[in-house]
């Protein structure tokens, strides 16, 4: 344990000690409120939860209406957070959620309870502070969906659905800064008999109304896609698909869904020939569109358009050799996932869906980030944490509940 750690380590021992903590409370009480509120904003969100929970004083300045737009402010100039999930159907870890703040020294990684005591079943995005989850529900052929804070502990739930036979989905979550809206959308195939040719079909919830819309006519390139959308930009959903066969090979390219106007459309990919032939993967570094794929058999290039839809932009941004670190299983996959960019331009990778790596670019060096407590195998999301409700971010009705009544009515 190095020094830096070490300090970190003494530092969350000092704030769980009770006696540190009354201390802390009457002092609070001497100091002005912006400057309170000023302090508070600059605490990771797992200790402003912590802080609400355990005294009326810290309940009252975390409820404070001024707090979650500070806290948005700071946050949006740091490292964003991880979302670990696990899929595993059985075992310790199975269905649970996680959290890691990689911006601390300590990263301690920290179990995530969904709100209505939901059993998670998947991962569909987070956008704004906001997770959108997929849930196992026996009683519906379709998935359930639910959007929520996972640390301010409201949810909305999204109306089922209607389920066809034969069906199988794949749902994407987003928002667009010009309509304020936020948007889900669901791709199912599915067929009237386990022999006919399946059929193809868009939808798209509107969180604030009550019912899915179905769109007109579906572009072929979507017939073969087989995960979630991975990449959120500029208020459109992105997701590399199949384009055809080519004389190398299959062709993919990158298709994306407009929220605002609801229509899809075929962005240009990065000018390199071997991309074409590659499934690559897309993420989001720095705003802007990435993808990420392994050329020239043991090589990782990471492309960056930095002018959206603006196919000249495109810019090979990192290019290295894949790490493999000491004790990795022999059969580990050599190439990562690009999760997202760091403050000190670094960029978070993930091997083996396990494993997180750290890439310094300009030293060409990789470190693992040691983090106890994540299971052997999880899926990551980078997610930005919000102290605003889910209801407040999406523009729904907010009612107090019977908590908040019961105590402003005794402080009444």
């Amino acid at each position: 344990m190095d020094a830096e750690e070490e300090r970190e380590k003494k530092r969350v021992q000092l704030a769980d000690d009770p006696s540190n903590r009354a201390m802390v409370q009457r002092d609070l009480h001497d100091l002005p409120l912006d400057m309170l509120l000023e302090i508070l904003s600059r605490l990771p969100i797992t200790s402003l939860i912590h802080f609400k929970t355990t005294s009326h004083t810290g309940y009252d300045l975390i409820a404070d209406p001024g707090l979650p737009l500070m806290f948005r402010n700071r946050v949006s100039d740091s490292n964003p957070c991880l979302i670990p999930f696990n899929h595993n159907l059985v075992g310790p870890w199975s269905r649970q959620l996680y959290f890691v703040d990689i911006e601390g020294c300590s990263r301690r990684v920290r179990k995530i309870d969904p709100p209505q005591h939901s059993e998670v079943d998947n991962l569909v995005g987070s956008c704004n502070g906001l997770l959108c989850l997929s849930l196992i529900d026996g009683s519906s052929a379709s998935h359930s969906l639910l959007i929520c804070n996972p640390f301010v502990g409201d949810a909305v739930r999204v109306p089922p659905a209607n389920p066809f036979p034969n069906q199988r989905e794949v749902f994407g979550f987003g928002f667009h800064p010009r309509t304020g809206e936020f948007k889900v959308v669901r791709i199912v195939w599915f067929a009237l008999d386990v022999e006919d040719v399946e059929e193809l079909m868009v939808q798209v919830f509107t969180v604030g109304t009550t019912e899915w819309r179905t769109k007109g006519a579906t572009p072929p390139q979507l017939a073969d896609v087989t995960g979630p959308p991975e990449a959120l930009v500029e208020g459109s959903l992105h997701r590399v698909t199949f384009v055809g066969m080519g004389g190398d090979g299959p062709i993919f390219g990158i298709i994306s869904f407009e929220l605002a106007d609801e229509v899809f459309e075929e962005i240009p990919h990065p000018p390199c020939q071997r991309f074409v032939s590659l499934e690559y993967s897309l993420s989001v570094l720095n705003g802007c569109l990435s993808a990420a794929g392994l050329v020239d058999t043991l090589h990782f290039d990471i492309w960056v358009m930095k002018q959206y839809r603006v196919k000249e932009s495109w810019v090979k941004q990192f290019s290295f050799d894949p790490y493999f670190a000491d004790g990795w299983p022999s059969h580990s996959r050599i190439f990562p996932e690009l999760i997202c960019a760091l403050k000190n331009g670094e960029i978070l990778l993930q091997y083996n869906n396990s494993s997180l790596v750290s890439y310094d670019p300009v030293e060409n060096r990789f470190k693992t980030l040691q983090m106890s407590g994540l299971p052997n195998w999880f899926q990551a999301l980078p997610f930005l944490p919000s102290l605003f409700s889910a209801k407040a971010t999406m523009n729904l009705p907010v009612y107090a509940s019977k908590k908040e009544r019961k105590r402003e009515k005794k402080g009444g």
